[in-house]
């Protein structure tokens, strides 16, 4: 059974709290309450680094210290508990430390590039430590339990947080140099499908059952068509913007819920693959534009622009494109646009 890393006690043992308020600091321990423990080199993060397969940070720190590559490889994949119990310390006497058959100085540039590199990697295959190490935003790394002395240990605490540190900052720094697209949400009853080509399927008797209240038919917004141009333009705003679906199903409708969510498997779901949001409160959501036809639902309350379709601005899908395409260089409504 996976092990929880949220808790707060681990083999019967209390797990500590190891964030101090007065100082901002955070200290890196194995038995540190999230998100402390699972920053600790014991924890098991699996990666795979170069070709080899890890499976924690102390397994391949541990396995640096082994010239033989068979025991290195043995040592690499172990858990760090038992890759700890591995340790030896006959590297210290040459500072001459291997990975892959090549001699490294433990007291040189090219070590730190290693373990740089090989963090990273951690960094970005383990979805459980980026998170948890994105979470000290703010906060000062410490190591009290690590050794000070560079010529004693594979890794310093000082040369452990400055690691982390430098990871967390660059990937913030990272996101904030990306520039995003535009975020489009798109709402579907006519404007996506055609409201009136369901009703039509459906025979008189059941409407009159229904009347007032047409959007309780069951199984009704299964049998809606596109609406003209719709597939195409959302293909072509695909290429230059962040597109979701933005929707409402009626309360009383249950299977209008997951017939919507049929309708986009079956026509759109190379553009919407779980990019759909189904809410009475439009308003909530933050982007760019929504495109819907009626201000119900907390359209007209959108922090973004409201591009009211159907409207006499916006009859159809080629004027939402033509009106979109102006923030781009390529004309994402027309023929001129040399991706078609």
């Amino acid at each position: 059974m996976e092990e929880d890393y949220f808790a707060i006690e681990r083999n019967s043992q209390q797990l500590n709290d190891m964030y101090d308020p007065e100082t901002n600091t955070l200290d890196i321990r194995s038995n540190g309450q999230y998100p402390s423990g699972v920053l600790s080199n014991l924890c098991s993060n699996g990666f795979r680094f170069e070709g080899v397969l890890c499976g924690s940070m102390e397994g391949f720190l541990q396995s640096l210290k082994q010239q033989e590559k068979s025991k290195q490889l043995q040592i690499c994949q172990m858990k760090g508990g038992n890759a700890r119990k591995r340790s030896v310390t006959s590297w210290q006497t040459d500072q001459i430390v291997w990975w892959k058959g090549q001699a490294i100085d433990r007291q040189g540039e090219g070590y730190q590039k290693l373990l740089r590199r090989a963090y990273q990697t951690m960094f970005e295959q383990s979805e459980r430590f980026r998170a948890a190490l994105m979470q000290t935003r703010g906060i000062t790394l410490t190591h009290s339990s690590g050794e000070t002395n560079p010529y004693k240990t594979i890794l310093t605490s000082q040369e452990f947080c400055t690691i982390l540190t430098e990871m967390r900052d660059n990937y913030d720094k990272r996101d904030k140099g990306i520039k995003r697209m535009k975020r489009v949400f798109v709402d579907m009853d006519n404007v996506l499908v055609n409201f009136e080509s369901g009703l039509a399927q459906v025979n008189e008797e059941i409407k009159k059952e229904y009347e007032g209240r047409l959007d309780e038919i069951p199984g009704l917004f299964g049998l809606m068509e596109p609406m003209p141009g719709a597939i195409d333009a959302m293909h072509k705003l695909q290429r230059h913007y962040d597109l979701f679906i933005l929707s409402t199903a009626p309360w009383k409708n249950p299977s209008a819920w997951s017939d919507k969510v049929t309708w986009v498997t079956k026509y759109l779901d190379d553009v919407f693959h779980k990019r759909m949001i189904i809410t009475h409160r439009k308003d909530l959501c933050q982007g760019d534009y929504l495109i819907d036809d009626r201000d119900k639902n907390g359209t007209s309350e959108f922090a973004g622009e409201w591009i009211e379709f159907g409207s006499e601005k916006f009859p159809d899908w080629g004027s939402v494109l033509e009106y979109l395409g102006q923030s781009y260089p390529t004309n994402i409504g027309g023929v001129k646009d040399s991706t078609d």
